[in-house]
This record gives C-alpha cells, structure tokens and sequence, in this order.
C-alpha cells in the first residue's frame, strides 16, 4: 500500500481523506468491491496523510472519531491543531515538519505512541494529560535545556524515548544523565538501558540527583495539601462555608493591602492589635464554619428523610398498580383460551361463522370492560399518589426553607461580628497610626521604617490609606457574606424547582406507561381475532 501523495490541498479535507482512503485500501477485487461498499469515514482506524507538500492546516479530521492510528508525518505542518475529537487516537505521527511548540494534545489521553521526530521544537511542555504515553521520539528539534528533559519524570508508563540530535544530547553524559532522572525508561534511542548505566549515571549526578528528589517531595506534599484543601471545599460547599475552616478569608484582607501591611511595621502595638484581630476573627470563621456543617447535617437528613418518605409511596403504589395487571392479565389469559376455542369451533365447523361473530361481539363487550376497569384501577392509584407527593412536596419545601433561613439567619450574625471586629481593629490601627505620625513630624529621633515614609509625611495621604485598608477589608467580608447567602438560597430555589419538575415528569410518565400497557392489550386482542373476524378492530373502544 503506497501513502498517499498529492501536491495541491492547503488543507486537509473530506475529498483528501476518501482519496487515501481508497489509496490506501485493499487492491484487486477487494479493492474493488471496499470501493463499492464504501467504508464510513466514522468506521476508519487508520489513516496516512503524508507528503502533501503544501499542507500547512489540520482540519477536517472529527469525521474519523474511531481512528486510533495516524501518520502525519512529512508535511509542512507548522501547529498541531484540530485533534481534539480523536480521544481514540493510540498512535501518533508529526515528524518531518515544521512544528515550532507541542499544544493541543489535551484531549488524546488514550496515546501512547508519539513521534515528533525532525522538526522545530525547542521545550517539552502540555503533555501532563498523556498518561498512558509509552514510547515519545522527539529526536532532531532544537531542545537545549537539559533540565527541560525532567519534565519528562513525569510519565510513569514511558518506556522508550528518542531525544537524538538536539542540542542537549551532545553532552558526553547524556546516555547517564537519561538514566538517572528517567528510571521508568527502558530504552534510549531504541537501545537498552542497563542497569549499569543507571547506576553510573545516579553516581555521576548524585548531588542533582538528590536535590531533585527533595524537591520533588515537598511539591508532592504541596500538591497533596492544596488538593485536600480543593477536595474540602468541594465537600464544604454542600454546606456552603468553603474555606471558612482555613486562613483563606483573614488572609484575603490583606492579599492586596499593601498600606494595611506597612502599618504593621509601626511597632509592637501595631502587631498586638492585629494579633488580636486576627485571633478573633479566625474564631468567627470557625463558628461559621462548624455551624454550616452541623446545619448542613439537619438539611440532609431532612432530605434523606424526604427521599425515603418518596420511594416507600412509589413502591407501595408500584405494588398495588402490579396487582391489578396481574389481575386483569389473568382474566385477559382466560378471554382468550375462550377465543381461541370458539375458533377452534369455527375450524372444526362445530358453530357457523354468524355464532362465532355473536360469541366474538360478546368477548369485545366483556374485554373492554376488563381494560375501562383497570385503567380506572391505574389512574385512580396515580392520582392518590399524585396528591400524596404535592402534600409531602410541600412539607419538605416548608421544612427546607425554614432550614436554610435558620442558616442564612445564624451566619449573618456571625458576619456581623466580623465586621465589629474590623471596625475596632480600624479604628486602633487609626488612632495608634494618627499618633505616630504625630510623635514623629514632633520628634525628629523617632525613626519612620522606610515603607511608611510616604504616608506619616502627609496626613490626607495616611487617612485615606487607612480608610481605602478598611472599605477593602469590609468589601471582601460583605462579598464572602453575600457568597453564602446567594448560594444557599440558589441551591433552595434550584431544590424546590427540581422537586415540582421531577413530579410532573413523574406524573406524566405514568400515565403515558398506563396507555401505553393498555394499547398493547388491546392490540393483542385485536391481533388475535384479525384473522377470523377482522371487522370487530373497530368495536374495540378506544380508551383515551
């Protein structure tokens, strides 16, 4: 199978792919025949498209979604783009273009194999998605940072890896160095890398070697803290106090407070109010905190509660709706051994067709008052267990609400003290801030730390610092109020509709399911008797 050459296309399209579709395809009768049948691009696994000179544009390629291998390979590719929808791709080739930066590859977490062999290349980066990589060949780009290679630690299933011809494989060392930092590889440039080597190479670079390691530790114990502090707020946010368990919200007053910090270095006053504001504030997080859970708790047990009381009424009348069919299925098996020996009767010439029409009227009279009388069987349990659910909807909903007002009620006088707490540490901080300046315009000996310099020269410029400091503080507090109170009245109004939405599903779904069993009772009757009596479809009444 020779690849497919054209010279013209800028860009890969749907008439370039059914070409070396068909290029690439079984020759002979079979070729012949696959362009008969003419496979589905959607139903391709693999695709070369090299040597179209001047190609510069990946597109078009969604159509192939089941490809798992493709060859890209010598062309003037100047950006990997457009591979997104591939998810299936196992096989990768670009070499032998022009590719200046590895991007796009997000979403191909099922690659293994990926060759970038020959082309512009000069950082190894936005590959942490391809997980399953085994075998990555990058040999002849223009990488020149050595260390840029230990990037490359991070892929736990690489075991082969080509690096040739780039500036920083020409280091003597290099073979040692691959075999040091990347001990999950067990070729280097298709070559085994022995223990020896490794062990060489751990030698050689011992001092790196260990210092990498240790600083690989504590990025894993940073990366493990911030994640468990994500994976909190995400269970916090339930209860909607996230991060209220944590620095995060003190520490946000001052992220950006530049003058609110600098007026810490006033001395030891400065820092005994702030000390104490900050203990005292972290206390109120707390309590808001510890409150969300155990408000939270009562909200979810109600909700448990709730959900019980739904699925006991949803059974029970399950059970009594089975009932009832399997009554009326039991009757049903009964009309029609009936039905079927008056037919027999009718073969047999034991009755005459008139008397099997008169038996057959009566059969229709009696089935039909056997479907009227279950489907007023059905409605009537569905309409109990409507009313029973808009009764028990309304009880949660009072219930619920109440909950959440309670909640929104104790954490607005929580946030209350907060901001008493910020007024009285503004207003030390002001007052101790006023008599420095003062002491210090008066008293030439007392020295002014340098970061204080600009405001204690000018008392309009301190007074607005300290009153921007304190609206900044205020603003973060109201917003984080407001954060909590918006949410938990977002998540309520979000509860509540889903509630009456899901019930109307659930209502109209029955009855659909109702008419539905019926109409294919009755289709079943009529099924039975269309052969000998096929007039009596329309004395079936249609039951709406």
């Amino acid at each position: 199978m020779n690849p497919c050459k054209l010279k013209e296309p800028k860009v890969i399209d749907n008439a370039l792919l059914e070409k070396c579709i068909k290029d690439q395809g079984p020759k002979g009768e079979a070729g012949r025949l696959a362009e008969i049948e003419k496979i589905p691009l959607e139903d391709v696994t693999e695709i070369r498209l090299e040597f179209l000179s001047n190609t510069f544009l990946i597109d078009h390629l969604w159509v192939l979604n089941s490809l798992t291998k493709l060859n890209l390979n010598n062309n003037l590719l100047e950006k990997i783009e457009n591979l997104e929808s591939l998810v299936n791709l196992i096989e990768l080739n670009l070499s032998f273009n022009k590719i200046a930066r590895i991007e796009n590859l997000d979403e191909l977490r099922n690659l293994e194999k990926l060759s970038l062999y020959e082309n512009e290349i000069t950082v190894l980066e936005n590959m942490d998605t391809l997980t399953k990589l085994t075998v990555f060949s990058i040999g002849r780009n223009k990488i020149d940072d050595l260390d840029n290679i230990l990037y490359l630690r991070r892929f736990g299933n690489l075991k082969s890896l080509n690096l040739v011809g780039n500036p920083c494989a020409e280091d003597e060392d290099f073979r040692l160095f691959i075999a040091a930092f990347l001990p999950q590889l067990v070729y280097y440039e298709y070559k085994l890398i022995y223990d020896s080597e490794r062990e060489l190479g751990q030698e050689t670079f011992s001092a790196k070697l260990r210092a990498l390691l240790e600083k690989e530790e504590q990025e894993r114990e940073i990366t493990a803290l911030r994640e468990q502090e994500l994976a909190d707020a995400e269970l916090h946010a339930s209860s909607f106090v996230e991060y209220l368990n944590t620095r995060h919200l003190f520490d946000s007053l001052f992220a950006n407070d530049t003058d609110g910090v600098n007026l810490l270095e006033i001395g030891e006053d400065a820092q005994e109010f702030f000390d104490e504001y900050e203990e005292n504030f972290m206390e109120l997080c707390k309590q808001i905190f510890e409150n969300g859970q155990q408000q939270y708790v009562l909200r979810k047990t109600e909700y448990d509660q709730f959900l019980k009381c739904v699925e006991d009424a949803n059974k029970d009348n399950q059970d009594e709706s089975i009932k009832h069919m399997e009554i009326f299925l039991e009757k049903k098996a009964i009309v029609f051994l009936k039905i079927k020996n008056v037919q027999n009767q009718l073969n047999s010439n034991e009755i005459n067709y008139d008397e099997f029409i008169d038996k057959c009227d009566a059969f229709v009279v009696e089935y039909d008052e056997m479907l009227h009388e279950v489907w007023k069987a059905l409605m009537k349990l569905e309409l109990e267990l409507y009313e029973q659910m808009e009764e028990v909807n309304q009880t949660f909903e009072h219930n619920i609400t109440e909950l959440v007002n309670n909640f929104i009620e104790s954490s607005q006088a929580f946030f209350t003290q907060i901001r008493e707490l910020e007024v009285s540490y503004a207003e030390n901080i002001g007052d101790l801030a006023t008599k420095f300046q003062t002491n210090a315009n008066l008293n030439e000996e007392i020295e002014v730390p340098t970061v204080l310099k600009p405001l204690m020269a000018d008392k309009d410029l301190l007074h607005n610092a300290l009153a921007t400091s304190h609206d900044m503080h205020m603003q973060i507090i109201d917003t984080r109020e407001d954060t909590l109170i918006s949410n938990a009245k977002d998540w309520l109004n979000d509860l509540i509709e889903n509630l009456n939405t899901d019930e109307i599903k659930r209502n109209r779904g029955k009855v659909l399911e109702i008419n539905h069993f019926l109409e294919i009772q009755k289709q079943e009757f009529e099924d039975l008797n269309k052969e000998y009596a096929p007039d009596l479809e329309d004395d079936i009444i249609a039951l709406e």
